[in-house]
């Protein structure tokens, strides 16, 4: 197997940036024995019970949280060890819902105590009108594990997000966060193992390889055991950017990430280019795929009609047979699992992705774009900062991941892992709902490092017992691992050159609320909210060619070259920003 490397250029300028603002925190060099500063969320039996203080939160990403306030064992161990409780100010809806009700919380002067959202105009706008609060003296108070453990993310932030001022008023999520999940199928097609056994048609190599599965798998299973009509897959086109799946995993495989201003960073270069007004690139190959699926009653015909929510609902009920992502399709593997069945699951395909600089992967050495805030006008500031610094201790980190012990894992040998699976009992899909961790991680969690180098132990406990991955995974997935002499499903990106994607030099680029590249995006956004869905459909193949041409004219004449350019200045202007720190 290749060995997994990472994007160069600023990336490597970034790690030098990392390692040269990490003084004094916790490294995993293998010195395990140098002192470091003690962690605020250390249970000590001498302490008096503390009062608990109850916080209000927003977060941009919080759509499945049931209730304002969560009564689960991991709130319940969070207030017990930093007597700090949170009550979500929003819940449901998606980012764009969620950031509209911030918006109103700005205009009536109402907001909450910790805001954590990635939508850049903002975060701009409180920081412009003095609406949030300087953190680096409750850092230096109240912040231990901050600043031992994430330093490298606070110094970006205060470079990239504090606008000249001389203060930190940012704390980015995730900070060191390598994505590794073994059975997670986020940046590549999978589709029905069992299905593709069935059909005989051997490996899928290709997008028209993908439309003879789609062809034959609704052959072989026209509906589900409910009776239900089954499909290649569905897209959420109700969704403001539901359309974003369109060429989700084909400009994975061709090498690109999608990003801000209408772009794509081209992996093997380090720079943007057109995402939409390329008529021969990533997106236009998936959109003539899309067209043809439309075309052969693959892909559902609710599409134009349906939010994230209903298609998941369909991928749960099993009623498609390829998924873009895992949470696009819910997680059906895991409802497969639940089931007992002993036949069916998801496998992930490569299709014909290059050979190198594939994105499989994403990271966020100094941490991804949702941003953590605390209002100015807040009294409880103090309990906010608790909070942030229990999000980055690894106490916290692995709380929230992993539950407390004894509901889903214990300590094996002085390490800790996932409690055995019982054969004989039905697993609980909704388990990691009821302890709590589902709602906390990754959306709640700063410190997003991979291993804690105290203990030498990895933070999400599964990870520590890899010789129980199979207990999770459905037949076709066990087949699938022997079949390719791997030890778990996403062994096979790593059969080849790939990149761990980081878009910290482009995040921070938004132009600035109400300014004419501003209104020019949006009006761009809300044209391809109202569009893409269209040329899909186009009821022939002379139809699609004619959409697919007025759709790059009229996004040409609205500007969208202007918008394109705005962040690659800004990308560029970073990077050397970047490059003038060494």
């Amino acid at each position: 197997m290749k060995k997994f490397s990472f994007i160069a250029a600023s990336l490597t300028m970034l790690m030098l940036f990392m390692a040269a603002c990490s003084n004094g925190g916790n490294s995993n060099t293998g010195n395990n024995e140098q002192s470091s500063p003690p962690s605020a969320t250390a249970d000590s039996g001498g302490e008096e019970k503390q009062e608990t203080v109850t916080i209000k939160v927003f977060h941009a990403n919080t759509g499945t949280l049931p209730a304002n306030v969560l009564d689960n064992p991991v709130m319940a161990k969070i207030e017990k060890q930093i007597g700090v409780k949170l009550e979500f100010v929003n819940t449901g809806g998606n980012q764009d819902e969620a950031n509209q009700r911030l918006s109103t919380l700005i205009a009536t002067n109402d907001l909450p105590d910790l805001i954590i959202t990635g939508d850049m105009n903002i975060n701009k706008l409180m920081l412009k009108n003095d609406m949030i609060a300087p953190l680096d003296e409750l850092i230096a108070q109240h912040g231990p594990d901050l600043t031992a453990n994430v330093k490298e993310g606070l110094d970006y932030s205060k470079l990239m997000y504090s606008e000249g001022k001389e203060a930190l008023y940012f704390i980015p999520g995730l900070i060191g966060d390598e994505s590794f999940y073994p059975m997670g199928y986020d940046l590549v097609f999978q589709l029905r193992g069992d299905l593709l056994e069935q059909s005989g048609l051997g490996e899928i190599k290709s997008l028209d390889d993908l439309l003879a599965f789609g062809k034959k798998a609704q052959e072989l299973e026209p509906a589900n055991s409910e009776g239900q009509k089954t499909y290649l897959t569905g897209i959420p086109f109700a969704d403001a950017g539901g359309w974003d799946y369109v060429d989700w995993n084909t400009s994975h495989n061709d090498g690109f990430a999608g990003v801000g201003g209408f772009n794509y960073l081209d992996i093997e270069k380090n720079e943007l280019v057109p995402r939409f007004t390329d008529a021969n690139n990533s997106f236009w190959k998936a959109m003539s795929f899309w067209n043809k699926a439309y075309h052969e009653g693959l892909l559902d015909p609710e599409s134009a009609t349906m939010k994230a929510q209903q298609v998941q609902d369909k991928g749960k009920a099993l009623r498609y047979h390829l998924g873009l992502a895992n949470w696009q399709i819910g997680w059906p593997n895991d409802v497969i699992r639940g089931s007992k069945d002993k036949v069916k699951g998801f496998i992930p395909t490569l299709l014909d992705a290059k050979a190198n600089n594939t994105f499989f992967r994403f990271s966020s050495p100094v941490g991804n774009n949702m941003l953590w805030s605390i209002a100015k006008g807040s009294d409880k500031k103090e309990a906010v900062l608790k909070f942030m610094n229990f999000a980055a201790s690894w106490d916290g980190v692995e709380l929230m991941w992993n539950g407390p012990e004894g509901d889903l894992w214990k300590m094996d040998g002085g390490i800790p892992k996932p409690l055995p699976v019982d054969p004989n009992v039905p697993s609980d899909p909704d388990a990691t709902k009821k302890i709590g961790n589902a709602y906390m991680a990754p959306n709640f969690v700063i410190n997003g490092k991979p291993a804690n180098p105290d203990k030498g132990w990895k933070v999400k406990y599964g990870d520590n017992a890899p010789e129980r991955y199979a207990d999770n995974m459905t037949e076709p997935e066990k087949k699938f691992i022997e079949t390719n002499s791997l030890d778990y499903p996403t062994q096979i990106f790593e059969t080849r050159e790939n990149y761990s994607v980081n878009t910290s030099l482009i995040d921070p680029v938004k132009p600035d609320p109400n300014s004419d590249i501003a209104l020019q995006e949006q009006k761009i956004k809300t044209y391809l909210d109202m569009n893409i869905a269209r040329v899909i459909f186009s009821k022939d193949n002379a139809a699609y060619e004619a959409a697919k041409q007025k759709f790059i004219d009229e996004l040409n004449g609205m500007g969208i070259e202007q918008v394109m350019n705005f962040y690659k200045e800004g990308f560029d202007a970073n990077k050397q920003k970047l490059s003038e720190l060494q």
